[in-house]
């Protein structure tokens, strides 16, 4: 019986990462068209609520697919993710963010909250993850037993009047910090556009999000103070928004050959050399996803202290590996096309722009020493300290 329910679940999740590739393949043209801070990919986005993208990382218990919550379905969620960013970088930075609420609605939301929103993500409604805040950040107050004041505001709120439940992260009396799911739609707030001029991710609006002492109610408080934080999650959610990161660098390789081929510039031995160092960097991306998956699934099976920091040190090498091979695809592309290629209605310019604003994330110095941290306070070779821990 239960091989029976494994078989099953892997072939529905298998339908799930072929709903992806085709929905990644399509919406490169609304990314196009879309390439504004006053448009959003609304066609893409109802294609992944056909597809039961939205839903599929609610418990199953509630309907879902367990996507990203259980053992062995790590692999499928970093495809579906690399898959949607191929076509557009800003659905997948969507989804992404959806699918980090929905995995922290499981982890530490009740039973009511859990089926409260799993019915909500059924029923069509966004959701996000918006922590980010400059000076005039929010702040979390109680003003009766069962409800809650929330002030101050939000950067990079992306998805901008189209998340309506956000996780809302905000700063108790004690200094701690606080998740809110908050349903925008049923409540008055302010949205600034003009603080939302990027380079790229035009159409994700990330905008800032204005709080006048909004009633939250209690039941809208989403675990303990200080959880949002709670390792390995924090940091390891880094390999999601990498896979979709991954998924630009693959559309960059597959639109430079095939712009080659149509110029017939095929046998020039420089571009071959080009092409080749691309094809080997997504491929490295490719094995890093992978890897990454295993480890995650190992730390689930294991939820040891050990494990979560081993699965921290890779989800950081990961997201340090995929940003450089980014950049070299980038770079690579840039040559092999030259300023014909990088003109309208050739998408590289734009996935370009997107990629580089994308890839700017948080604390990347601090990832990458906390590597080295690791390295130079492990007493085993080089070739063990990974492969020791993923093949047990």
């Amino acid at each position: 019986m239960k091989n029976k329910y494994i078989k099953k679940n892997k072939s529905r999740l298998a339908e799930l990462v072929i709903s992806a590739q085709i929905i990644g393949e399509s919406s490169l043209a609304e990314a196009a068209e879309t390439d504004s801070v006053n448009f959003f990919p609304k066609e893409t986005l109802e294609k992944l609520k056909s597809a039961k993208l939205l839903t599929a990382s609610v418990s199953r218990e509630f309907g879902g697919q367990d996507l990203g919550l259980k053992p062995g379905t790590n692999l499928a969620l970093l495809n579906i993710l690399k898959n949607i960013g191929r076509g557009n970088l800003v659905m997948g930075r969507v989804l992404e963010g959806h699918i980090n609420a929905q995995i922290l609605i499981s982890q530490f939301g009740n039973d009511r909250q859990k089926k409260t929103f799993a019915k909500d993500a059924f029923d069509g409604r966004l959701f996000g993850v918006w922590n980010t805040q400059a000076q005039d950040g929010t702040s979390l107050s109680k003003v009766k037993k069962d409800m809650y004041h929330l002030t101050g505001s939000k950067t990079f709120a992306t998805g901008t009047d189209y998340v309506s439940r956000p996780i809302v992260t905000a700063a108790r009396k004690d200094g701690s910090w606080q998740m809110c799911v908050v349903p925008l739609d049923e409540l008055s707030t302010s949205s600034d556009s003009s603080w939302w001029n990027p380079m790229g991710m035009k159409a994700s609006r990330s905008f800032k999000m204005t709080f006048f002492k909004t009633q939250i109610p209690k039941i809208n408080l989403l675990g303990s103070a200080g959880e949002y934080y709670q390792q390995p999650g924090f940091s390891g959610g880094a390999i999601r928004f990498a896979a979709v990161q991954l998924g630009a660098a693959e559309q960059l390789l597959d639109e430079t050959r095939k712009y080659l081929k149509s110029l017939n510039r095929m046998d020039d031995p420089s571009q071959k050399m080009r092409l080749g160092q691309m094809a080997i960097a997504v491929e490295s991306g490719n094995q890093w996803l992978n890897a990454a998956a295993l480890k995650l699934d190992r730390y689930m099976e294991k939820p040891a202290v050990s494990e979560g920091e081993s699965f921290i040190i890779y989800a950081n090498m990961m997201r340090s590996a995929v940003e450089q091979i980014c950049t070299d695809v980038m770079n690579l592309c840039q040559k092999c096309v030259g300023a014909r290629g990088l003109n309208k209605p050739y998408h590289f310019e734009r996935i370009i722009r997107d990629l580089s604003t994308y890839l700017r994330q948080p604390a990347p110095d601090a990832a990458l020493a906390d590597v080295g941290r690791h390295v130079l306070q492990s007493d085993i070779s080089a070739g063990e300290i990974w492969n020791l821990n993923l093949n047990k």
